[in-house]
């Protein structure tokens, strides 16, 4: 399991709009944002090789402006 930790900036304006857009989007979740319009997301996949699709996806999303992974972790899952 790939862990990733992405910064996502977009205008104040639109947190609510983005945050919602990024809900939808399976492995996502948004922890919390500021008044400038940073949110804190995390995104869980299978395979890290995902990872560069998904902030492209991200970045599809209007109102967003850039995002930026600052965190990565994989565990492995034997079970």
């Amino acid at each position: 399991m790939n862990i990733s930790g992405v910064l996502v900036r977009s205008y104040p304006e639109n947190v609510q709009s983005v945050w919602q857009e990024l809900i939808k989007i399976e492995g996502v979740e948004v922890h919390g944002s500021n008044d400038d319009g940073r949110m804190v997301v995390t995104v869980e996949q299978e395979s890290a090789g995902l990872l560069s699709d998904m902030l492209g996806r991200m970045n599809d999303i209007h109102g967003v402006l850039s995002t930026s992974m600052i965190y990565h972790e994989f565990e492995d899952t034997i079970i």
